[in-house]
Parts: C-alpha cells; sequence; structure tokens
C-alpha cells in the first residue's frame, strides 16, 4: 500500500482499491449476521437427520423432494431393467422376484447417482455384481457398492497373467472383494444362473484377449417369452465368434456394445440378435463421439427402436413375460 493509498484508507473514503475504513459496529453486526446463517443451517440439517432417522418421511421421498435424486422410479413388475443415465460409463440393475442382479457400476464421479437409484427402488442387497470387464466406466464405483449394500455375489471375467489389470480402481476392488467376503463366481460360456424366474446365460468371454473390451462378459437374461442382451464393450471379434457358434444371441431388447462405437454392432450380428428395441449407454458430447453415426444408422435402417441415455435419461424396461413396455425419463425424447 502507497502512503497516499494509506491516507486514503484512514480518511474513510473509497478509492479505486477498494480500501475503505469499516465503522466497528458494522463489524459486529455483520458477524453477527454470519453467525445466525450458520446457526440456522446446522438446525436444519439436525431436522433432516431427525427426520431420516426417525423414519417419519420414507429416504427415496424425502431425498427426491430435496432434488437430489430424480428421473428414476420403481415399478409395479415382476421383471424390471433400469438401464441407469450415468454419463460415458455404463450400469443396469436387472430386478425380478425381488432379486438384484447389478451390470457394471458406472465411473466414480456417478457414485451418487447409482446409490440415489438404489435408494428409491429400495435395494440393499445385490444377489449378483457382474462387472463386465475391467476398464473403470464400468466398474469405477464397484467397491464402493461392495462397502455400502450386501453384495453376496461378484461375477467378472477371469483375466491371465501376462494380461493382468493394475490399476487402482482394480487392485481396490479385489481388495474389497476379499474385506467383505464377497463371494468371487467364475463363470464360463455356456454357464446359466437364475434371478427369481429369470434365467441367465452367459456366452462369452470365450478365451484371453489382449484387448479388455474383447474380454467382456456377454449375458442374456430371460424372463418368459422375453429376452435381454447385454455384452459390455465387446467388438465385432466377439460378435464374429458368436455368429460362429451355435449360441441363441436373440433377443428382444440389445444393449448396444461398447457404448454404440463402430467397433460393435455389426450389420450381420445385428440380424442374428433381432431385436425390436436398442438402448445405448453414453454421455451427452462426450469425447468418443459415442455412439457413432453408422451404429445409429445400421440400427434405424433395421427399424430398431433406439434409445440413448444420453438423451432419453433413465430408461425402464419392464416385462410380463409376454410383451416388454419402456417408460423413459425424458417422455418427450
Amino acid at each position: 500500500m502507497t502512503e497516499r493509498e494509506k491516507q486514503i484508507y484512514k480518511s474513510g473514503r473509497k478509492n479505486p482499491n477498494g480500501y475503505k475504513n469499516t465503522p466497528f459496529i458494522f463489524t459486529i453486526k455483520y458477524n453477527k449476521k454470519i453467525l445466525a446463517i450458520t446457526i440456522l443451517i446446522f438446525l436444519i440439517c439436525i431436522a433432516i437427520n431427525f427426520i431420516i432417522g426417525f423414519n417419519l418421511v420414507p429416504k427415496s421421498d424425502f431425498y427426491v423432494k430435496l432434488g437430489i435424486i430424480d428421473g428414476i422410479e420403481k415399478q409395479d413388475s415382476d421383471f424390471a431393467v433400469y438401464f441407469l443415465d450415468v454419463g460415458q460409463s455404463d450400469c443396469s440393475i436387472v430386478v425380478c422376484d425381488d432379486k438384484v442382479m447389478m451390470i457394471d457400476t458406472g465411473t466414480k464421479s456417478r457414485n451418487i447417482k447409482i446409490r440415489g437409484a438404489l435408494l428409491v427402488l429400495g435395494i440393499d442387497k445385490i444377489d449378483y455384481l457382474v462387472v463386465t470387464h475391467p476398464h473403470d466406466d464400468h466398474m469405477g464405483n464397484a467397491a464402493d457398492i461392495i462397502k455400502r449394500y450386501n453384495v453376496e455375489n461378484i461375477i467378472m471375467p477371469k483375466i491371465a497373467t501376462d494380461n493382468q489389470v493394475n490399476t487402482l480402481t482394480f487392485n481396490h476392488l479385489i481388495n474389497s472383494i476379499a474385506k467383505y467376503e464377497v463371494n468371487p463366481m467364475t463363470i464360463n460360456s455356456g454357464d446359466r444362473i437364475s434371478i427369481g424366474c429369470a434365467k441367465v446365460d452367459f456366452l462369452a468371454p470365450f478365451e484371453q484377449n489382449d484387448n479388455l473390451n474383447n474380454m467382456s462378459i456377454v449375458l442374456k437374461v430371460s424372463f418368459g417369452d422375453t429376452s435381454f442382451l447385454f455384452q459390455g464393450d465387446a467388438e465385432d471379434t466377439i460378435e464374429k465368434k458368436l455368429l460362429s457358434s451355435d449360441t441363441d444371441i436373440s433377443a428382444d431388447v440389445i444393449k448396444v456394445g461398447h457404448h454404440g462405437s463402430n467397433t460393435s454392432t455389426g450389420d450381420e450380428y445385428l440380424d442374428r440378435v433381432n431385436p425390436s428395441i436398442a438402448v445405448v449407454s453414453c454421455g451427452a458430447d462426450n469425447t468418443y463421439k459415442h455412439p457413432n453415426k453408422q451404429t445409429i444408422d445400421t440400427l434405424e435402417n433395421e427399424d430398431i427402436k433406439t434409445y440413448i441415455t444420453a438423451y432419453d435419461g433413465n430408461i425402464v424396461i419392464t416385462s410380463d413375460g409376454k410383451s416388454i413396455n419402456v417408460i423413459c425419463e425424458n417422455k418427450n425424447a
């Protein structure tokens, strides 16, 4: 501060640098105002915790009204698949007869969104957690899910030692599996498990692959006469292997591979699956330019109704075993 500025400051007059002499009485009042606001916020926090702690209002309703959770509703259906809008990542929740399978867990940045969805859906136990492959956009929240929820089984592709993943996220996940005593299940192509009365058939991976996308678990969930195909980030290499096998890959709904990239969803593969509905999980204006225009054109040319989380928000598909119904967060999308 120059001598001139000091003189201006002491005189109490404003100056171009903003110096002014603040009366002591104003300082006291100002501090009292801050203290009052702080106390008010503190009391509001206590009230919120009281309401939640004593279940005076259901947590999900309370959080929804606060705007913490939106765009997801529990469906009154024996079978439902919730495709969550988790940006440039993947997370789907399959619910059948109160049994739950979560397929991928999104990136860590989508943690609150996923936990909010589980809260609204009333889910505190996950019977099967499927991590299709060890990339962060598919396993980013897996360790936190294991920590916060009762996860009974985890299903992951078996990665060979010479193709081992060594990321912090993956190592954290492996440590969490051991710490919380989650049962690790080894699956092979051709294996089957059940979620309530729905059956889950595992179609891939077939063998080790240097490209982790092509180590993705491909699975088909069937409920009555309806079926849903999930393929993680499996690319055309795996699609061609499935085509050359005797595997039944037909499905009413396809979760499009690799976020709609042009590395997946080949014409012949799509013809064999023959879906009526396609779901693409991707983030708006993502740097990868997903979904690829070629992929969307292919789906449109086959007259397949396509839903994209970046535009449609959360997507829920229910089934009564005979027909399927689609509900989108952005109903006018």
